[in-house]
């Protein structure tokens, strides 16, 4: 198995043990065999004997196009003969060493799989319930394929969703390579598979690396000198602007997209830290998983090249950064295209400068890939249901309805007689029909919109504008009426509920540091909050927090010792050197000062470390306005984000004492420690931990 492009989750389906991670290495299984779901089958019927083996990977040294280096380097692999005489369900079986339970919890097989044609990818789920003791495990359980054709001729992943009714143990797979009509199969022809697993997501984890650079992606900057904070883009909506998070690596995948429309003159820029380096932009107008610098329409801005810009214009001064302007080219359908930004020192390689002059890495050059969503004026709406419909707010039917690009949208739910909803799913993007992930991007997404959030009086709900980004499908769930259950909205960290102006007896009580040196946040009446201990006391209802709230909504962050009656509140407007004189204070929660809010949003921040304990605090609707230690108060920096900005939310206790309260500040490396869930900590995680029944800080 290769590791560099497979790499297990770590949180499997319940049930499913190691073994069931097949990577044909080692014998993980009970026995391989085939089989056919047509029951006059000749495999069925016994006229035919299939072929099904473990083999040495014959496609080893194989090197991908894109990648520029072997895909798969698995020692073993599992090889089928695709047999013309089987049915298009006909495939290998795999009788597994330990079973595993079909819930009704959607999960996904990933598999690997290589052969000479594309076609779609079914798994079939042998097995028996368990409350029917004579039932056969050779029982067709679940059937469940590819929405779409996987490619053939190397190695690809298949990630298949499947879900029961609960109490079925599945006893064998059947990997069927091909499910599609055998008769037009001349000739029988050889399918591999490899790494097979089961999980909860349905990301794929084989990374065949579309557009290539020519360093390790998960490579750190090796000087602190350089480095590049963010880019931008400038459109007819404004500028659009990404804050490269950190740690900082030299390539950078951003999450969110840009947008712009074909024909458009545009304008980018680079926000780098550090001198005499150049600038450029690629746009993969072809849709072909990498840049070419042939192609006119891919290298579409660069600051200096040979002596002169883009716009052909000659640099005497080759300290610069500043991009020219450029066009977008005017036949771009709508859709989802790579844009790349990348600082190296005189060259136009989209992959980078890995040369031994003026290298790349060694320069402090870096990479910043992100989306650019090419848009029309408008977008099409249609709905997707049954047993009601859901319709705009005026009643209109969602039938190709043109709609503004990136406005909010009103639907109302109309269920049929007997039903009610208990929300909606917005499938929204490009190519609906086809893959969500193609060539590395993401075309479409889904956005599930729980009723708590509807108007129970009219049923109404306003998508927000950020996801009318290109075509929408809306699907309204309707169910059976008197069977809907409220879903909780999710939250970051235990929350709590004030009633009567009194918090829940089992509140969940938190402790908030910022910053790598761990200032304490505590209570300071209505004052500026002081940053100036370091010491945490889980005794101190000063320095102990609740939050109420969810994370669509945003959070209220009250004080022990303040009480229910007063929450943390902020200026929206940033006073002073970028926020360093609007301080966030504790305020009366019916009076809040003209100007303020309350409403607060957290988001992740690995500069101290990774995983929802590290986090970044701000004002909803503001992601810029984020708390910071400014000269030993809580106050605001807006012009970034890092270590600074990032606070340790550390669970501290409930209202009843733990009868751990001691707390002592020890440097990191003492073995033995544990999170307050019981989980051992790592050799390496910072925050409140607990050794020896005490209260540990580690920095």
């Amino acid at each position: 198995m290769n590791l560099k492009y497979f790499l297990l989750g770590a949180s499997l389906s319940a049930g499913l043990c190691t073994a069931q991670n097949i990577d044909f290495e080692t014998q993980q299984w009970k026995s391989l065999g085939v089989y056919d779901t047509w029951e006059q089958s000749p495999f069925r019927t016994k006229v035919l004997n299939g072929n099904a083996a473990v083999i040495d990977n014959p496609t080893k040294t194989e090197i991908d196009p894109i990648a520029h280096q072997a895909l798969n380097t698995s020692d073993k692999v599992l090889a089928v003969q695709r047999s013309r005489f089987g049915s298009n369900t006909f495939g290998v079986r795999i009788d597994l060493s330990e079973t595993f339970e079909l819930t009704p919890t959607q999960k996904y097989i990933h598999l690997w799989i290589n052969r000479p044609k594309s076609g779609r990818v079914m798994v079939v789920g042998l097995g028996k319930r368990k409350d029917r003791a004579g039932q056969s495990p050779e029982t067709e359980q679940f059937w469940a394929m590819t929405t779409s054709e996987i490619e053939g001729g190397a190695w690809r992943e298949a990630v298949v969703p499947f879900k029961g009714n609960g109490g079925i143990d599945i006893y064998s797979l059947v990997i069927v390579p091909d499910c599609e009509s055998p008769h037009n199969l001349a000739e029988d022809f050889v399918a591999y598979v490899d790494n097979i697993s089961i999980s909860g997501s349905p990301t794929p984890q084989l990374i065949s690396d579309y557009y290539y650079i020519n360093f390790d992606k998960k490579q750190k900057y090796t000087r602190t000198d350089r480095y590049i904070s963010g880019v931008n883009l400038t459109t007819d909506v404004g500028r659009q602007n990404f804050t490269v998070p950190q740690p900082r690596t030299i390539y950078t995948d951003a999450k969110p997209s840009f947008v712009a429309k074909a024909g458009e003159e545009v304008t980018a820029a680079i926000n780098y830290q550090g001198t005499w380096m150049h600038g450029y932009v690629y746009l993969d107008a072809d849709n072909d998983g990498q840049f070419s610098t042939a192609d006119p329409n891919e290298l579409v801005s660069f600051s200096y090249l040979n002596g002169v810009n883009s716009a052909d214009q000659t640099i005497s001064d080759a300290n610069t950064m500043l991009l020219p302007k450029f066009i977008i080219p005017a036949d771009l359908t709508p859709g989802f295209y790579r844009l790349r930004y990348k600082v190296d020192w005189d060259n136009g390689d989209p992959a980078g400068n890995a040369g031994q002059s003026n290298n790349l890495l060694e320069n402090g050059g870096g990479f910043v890939d992100l989306r650019l969503n090419i848009h029309a004026s408008t977008i099409a709406v249609n709905d997707a249901q049954r047993n009601g419909y859901v319709s705009t707010a005026d009643g209109r039917r969602l039938i190709r309805l043109e709609v503004p690009f990136g406005e909010d949208f009103k639907v109302k739910m109309n269920p049929e007689n007997g039903f009610e909803y208990a929300g909606i799913i917005v499938k929204h993007g490009y190519n609906l029909s086809g893959d969500s992930l193609v060539k590395g991007n993401v075309q479409w997404e889904r956005t599930f919109f729980p009723r708590n959030r509807f108007d129970e009086t009219d049923h109404t709900f306003t998508i927000p504008g950020e996801y009318m980004n290109g075509d929408v499908e809306i699907e309204g769930l309707f169910i059976e009426q008197g069977t809907y259950v409220p879903l909780p909205l999710p939250t970051r960290y235990a929350t709590t509920t004030i009633k009567d102006g009194q918090f829940d007896k089992d509140t969940p009580w938190h402790t908030l540091l910022i910053g790598q040196g761990g200032h304490v946040i505590a209570e300071n009446g209505s004052n500026a909050i002081a940053l100036n201990n370091t010491t945490l006391d889980t005794d101190n209802p000063a320095q102990l927090w609740c939050f109420v709230g969810n994370e669509e909504d945003g959070y209220r962050l009250y004080n022990c010792k303040a009480g229910a009656t007063k929450v943390l509140a902020a200026p929206t407007t940033m006073l002073g050197n970028t926020g360093d004189a609007s301080y966030p204070t504790l305020q009366p929660v019916n009076h809040l000062p003209e100007g303020y809010t309350d409403i607060w949003m957290f988001a992740d921040s690995p500069s101290l470390g990774e995983g929802k304990q590290f986090a970044c605090l701000y004002e909803r609707g503001f992601p810029a306005h984020k708390v910071n230690n400014r000269n030993g108060k809580l106050a605001f920096w807006n012009g970034g984000a890092d270590a600074g900005s990032t606070l340790t939310v550390s669970y501290a206790r409930s209202t009843t004492p733990t009868g751990i309260v001691s707390m002592t500040a020890v440097p990191n490396g003492h073995k033995f420690r544990y999170h307050f869930d019981g989980r051992r900590a790592k050799k390496n995680d910072k925050g409140l931990l607990l050794q020896n029944g005490r209260k540990i800080f580690v920095r």
